[in-house]
């Protein structure tokens, strides 16, 4: 309740391109079930909440809608918006979207919503740190690295089917965007690199300080999750519903879950 500046843009992009789709509140994800509602879960950025319980993940700093100083007053909503209330959280709603994924449902997750798969023990972390004095890992300061709203280039493992019709190299929209580091298990656990930064210099247009900082980092990944699917997509490839050469990502995205659930209700 509130409102979502990206899941505004998301549905417009929706209604453009005939899917068909309904609008998910925090009340019915936590009512569970969403296997025998849903094929796919789409978590625009600012949906999931990060590793430490704020809106951002893998270093974002967005905010869950609705979700400073707990939300609105359900007394003050009228009562036809009343079941639109609540967030998204680790403890209550994440091990029902963990059990979708099982059952064999599709997740994608845009921006800072990639921290579900911290909250799901995957193992991805932030690749945008660096040591700390004491031995630990902080996060980059904006003194190192800032890219605020850019244009950047990846490389893409276009033989993956959520990248089927992408050209080995394209430009993403990158908003401080999340940037991952898998883990050295990450293969045998189902995790798998789409798109990643293989050069010192990915700036396309716009300016990136600290820009050589992000070379070898993975931009977007797919993990295999029981049956089901989670896409993991930093940049923000739906950026305003303007970024028409990473839309495929999210189509696709689409298109592999609903294929999948056929395939499984055949056998």
């Amino acid at each position: 309740y509130g409102g979502s500046m990206p899941s505004g843009h998301t549905r417009w992009l929706l209604e453009q391109f005939e899917f068909p789709f309904e609008v998910v509140f925090p009340p019915q994800l936590d009512a569970g079930n969403l296997r025998q509602k849903y094929d796919v879960l789409v978590f625009v950025t600012g949906a999931i909440p990060g590793a430490g319980g704020s809106g951002g993940g893998f270093g974002g700093g967005d905010v869950a809608p609705g979700g400073r100083g707990g939300g609105p007053d359900p007394a003050s909503i009228p009562a036809e918006y009343r079941n639109q209330l609540g967030r998204v959280t680790v403890q209550t709603t994440v091990p029902h979207l963990k059990r979708f994924l099982e059952e064999g449902g599709t997740i994608i997750t845009i921006g800072t919503s990639t921290s579900l798969a911290q909250h799901l023990g995957l193992p991805l972390r932030d690749y945008m740190v660096e040591r700390s004095p004491e031995g630990g890992e902080r996060p980059l300061p904006r003194a190192k690295f800032y890219v605020p709203g850019s244009v950047l280039r990846v490389s893409v493992d276009n033989t993956l089917p959520v990248a089927a019709g992408v050209p080995d190299e394209v430009d993403v929209f990158f908003d401080e965007s999340p940037v991952f580091r898998l883990g050295p298990d990450a293969a045998r656990r189902g995790v798998k690199p789409i798109a990643w930064f293989s050069s010192a210099a990915p700036l396309r247009s716009g300016w990136a300080w600290g820009q050589n900082y992000l070379e070898g980092g993975t931009a977007m990944a797919q993990a295999q999750v029981g049956r089901g699917m989670l896409y993991l997509f930093g940049p923000e490839i739906l950026f305003r519903a303007q970024p028409h050469g990473t839309f495929k990502f999210f189509f696709n995205g689409i298109f592999s879950g609903l294929v999948e659930s056929a395939s499984r209700t055949v056998q």
